[in-house]
């Protein structure tokens, strides 16, 4: 296996809301004591049918994007980004850095990257502007092709409109549509732990021992819960989250935390996980078409939660 293979890679969704940096935020956490880490930073911009921006070809902003010369749509999120990094000791002297232009996958004007790489480190960042039919086709065409561990998308309330704005339909469809493990960002604030929600599905320990990898790249206490939802169910319940506990230990992780509730698992995951930064959950493996009219747990949360979600396949 090449050392690409084995690097822990990070996709963070950026368009300008105060969201989306808390999400960029998060993210530098992973790359503090892991210089595995890998961070490429997204804005999407729908392709218009003059193929410019605010009236600016955007050849101008490929010939002037590692200066920063040029505020276009895009650029100037990214650069309040690339900021954010500096701050936090990222993409400085170490650095190289590399203006790349490709041909993307179905763009008609294709993507257009800075990537820099740490000379000690091998870490790489790319800071990209995409341009793709829609905001949520761009995220997802992105997150599929270059196979991220962890892709952070935000949902706020900021209001934010316009070219490359992420809206909460968005995001939740990034969320449910991607097939790997996706962070909703809902003003995310680090050092309150992931709520890990446990349930009787054989896969809920498979997610746990996912999440206990991420939490630790992080350095994120992990504390296990799960709903009963009638005291008929509780013995079964505790052994779930008992059985959870011993596999995480069992593979070297520590356990912040066991608890169990009984009642509707969504109103009482929203409740718990309030106090947490991530409320995590699998992914549910029913079709799009039957979570649509039947719904499940997860998704439930995913629409309604207030705090951050993580959904892990």
């Amino acid at each position: 296996m090449s050392d690409q293979e084995r690097r822990f890679k990070l996709l963070v969704c950026i368009d300008g809301s105060p969201s989306s940096y808390q999400g960029l935020r998060y993210a530098i956490k992973f790359s503090v004591d892991n210089p595995d880490t890998d961070i490429s930073l997204l804005y999407v911009r729908p392709a218009d049918s003059g193929g410019s921006s605010e009236g600016l070809n955007m050849t101008l902003a490929r010939e002037n994007m590692l200066d920063w010369d040029l505020e276009l749509p895009g650029l100037k999120s990214l650069k309040k980004a690339r900021d954010i990094l500096l701050e936090n000791g990222i993409l400085g002297e170490e650095w190289e850095a590399e203006n790349i232009h490709k041909k993307s996958r179905g763009s008609r004007l294709g993507d257009h990257i800075v990537s820099y790489l740490c000379k000690k480190t091998g870490q790489h960042i790319a800071l990209i502007v995409r341009i793709s039919s829609s905001v949520l086709a761009g995220i997802l065409d992105e997150a599929y092709h270059d196979r991220y561990d962890v892709v952070i998308v935000s949902a706020s309330d900021d209001d934010m409109t316009g070219l490359g704005a992420i809206d909460n339909y968005t995001a939740i469809s990034v969320a449910t549509e991607h097939n790997g493990t996706v962070i909703l960002s809902r003003g995310l604030e680090e050092g309150h732990g992931h709520l890990v929600c446990i349930t009787n599905d054989p896969t809920s320990i498979k997610m746990a021992l996912q999440d206990a990898e991420i939490a630790t790249r992080c350095g994120c206490p992990i504390k296990l819960y799960a709903v009963a939802e009638t005291s008929d169910d509780e013995k079964q319940t505790q052994e779930t989250l008992d059985n959870a506990k011993a596999a995480l230990e069992k593979a070297g992780y520590a356990v912040n935390g066991v608890h169990m509730d009984i009642g509707d698992p969504v109103g009482r995951i929203i409740e718990n996980g309030q106090d947490h930064s991530l409320i995590v959950m699998a992914a549910c493996e029913k079709s799009i078409l039957k979570r649509m009219f039947l719904g499940s747990v997860s998704h439930a949360v995913l629409k309604k939660a207030k705090s951050s979600v993580m959904i892990i396949r």
